[in-house]
């Protein structure tokens, strides 16, 4: 019987696929700059010229990597230097370096109008964040920050679930091979670059429960990690498993664990109420629960309510039409996510609950 629901499910998720809209593609061609030439890079590229997009200037500090990065676009422009970089006309610029090397690109950009998609997080920390948002502000550029999940179909379901009921708590759960497959940038497991799990990882899940939430505002949080993986590594500090618990000014109570030494790749959501209970976990393909007494076990959309938009066409379609509306994700509502990250970083130091700034 199992099967056969599996089976039926699988099926029905075909004939869903034959629905789909279109692929969206640009009514004009946008010219795009990428800085910061790593894997990321590499993968957007693909989907900024799927659009119809056009990829005019690569930056990166390896050249290599600038080079290599534009022979895939079909980019003439390949440099390491930020001049050349930006005196090549451009409508769009993507932002894929690490997070400490941000201020100055949005800072150029912002000079010379362009417009901004910012992959995660929005800044290495607030202090630099808001000096870039700062920037963003008084250039009045569409500036996006790169959270797939808001665009993901299967949370905005989760979202539409849930209105009206009342919350009061959600649990999120990442489990990763990072540990010990290192089949990631060196950057990534170094706090001084990357600063950790929570900023490279989690981020994604927190800001995604804040994003079916509502957008509540973080207040509080306080975390414990420890690195008991790998350790003979001194190259490597990031922590392999980590626990932190976090408060919304909705009243709603977060609670998140992250391991990224696991065998088994896991995204994991939990909603709790008084009247409700629901699973959303990526690795399922499912939502699962109950609903005022009622049953639910709801299959992932195929698309989402923008017409299947990810967070690179709604950038190129803001860009294209002006309207900020298919941003779901700008500038500013990214540092409220990274408020929270610096409040759990901040505790694991201070061993104290610590508040969330306000932006």
């Amino acid at each position: 019987m199992k099967k056969l629901k599996k089976l039926l499910k699988k099926i029905k998720n075909k004939r869903k696929r034959k629905n789909l809209s279109p692929p969206f593609k640009l009514s004009k061609t946008l010219r795009i700059g990428v800085i910061g030439a790593g894997n990321q890079a590499s993968r957007l590229i693909d989907q900024v010229k799927g659009a119809g997009a056009e990829v005019v200037a690569v930056h990166d500090i390896n050249i290599e990597a600038a080079r290599k990065v534009a022979q895939l676009a079909g980019s003439k422009t390949s440099t390491t230097n930020l001049d050349e970089f930006f005196d090549v006309p451009m409508d769009g610029l993507l932002v894929c370096t690490v997070p400490t090397v941000r201020t100055e690109p949005i800072k150029r950009a912002c000079e010379k109008k362009i417009h901004l998609l910012i992959e995660k997080p929005a800044a290495y920390n607030l202090a630099a964040g808001r000096e870039c948002l700062d920037y963003i502000n008084k250039s009045g550029v569409i500036a996006g920050v790169g959270f797939q999940s808001r665009y993901d179909p299967r949370y905005e379901k989760l979202k539409q679930l849930i209105e009206g009921q009342e919350i009061h708590l959600v649990r999120t759960k990442i489990t990763i091979n990072y540990y010990p497959a290192m089949n990631v940038p060196g950057w990534s497991l170094q706090k001084k670059i990357g600063a950790g799990p929570y900023s490279e990882q989690a981020i994604h899940l927190l800001d995604c429960v804040r994003f079916i939430l509502g957008n509540p505002r973080p207040i509080r949080a306080a975390s414990v990690g420890a690195k008991n993986m790998l350790r003979y590594r001194k190259d490597v500090d990031i922590e392999n498993a980590l626990q932190l618990i976090y408060e919304l000014d909705n009243g709603v109570f977060g609670s998140h664990t992250n391991h990224c030494g696991h065998d088994r790749i896991a995204f994991d959501m939990e909603i709790i109420g008084p009247n409700l209970r629901l699973d959303a976990n990526a690795t399922e393909q499912i939502i699962e629960g109950t609903i005022n007494g009622r049953k639910v076990s709801e299959d992932f959309p195929a698309e989402n309510s923008l017409g299947g938009l990810d967070k690179i066409c709604a950038w190129l379609k803001a860009i294209e039409t002006g309207d900020r509306k298919y941003i779901r994700s700008d500038y500013k509502e990214a540092l409220n996510t990274q408020a929270l990250i610096d409040a759990a970083v901040k505790s694991q130091s201070t061993k104290k609950m610590e508040l969330a700034e306000k932006i």
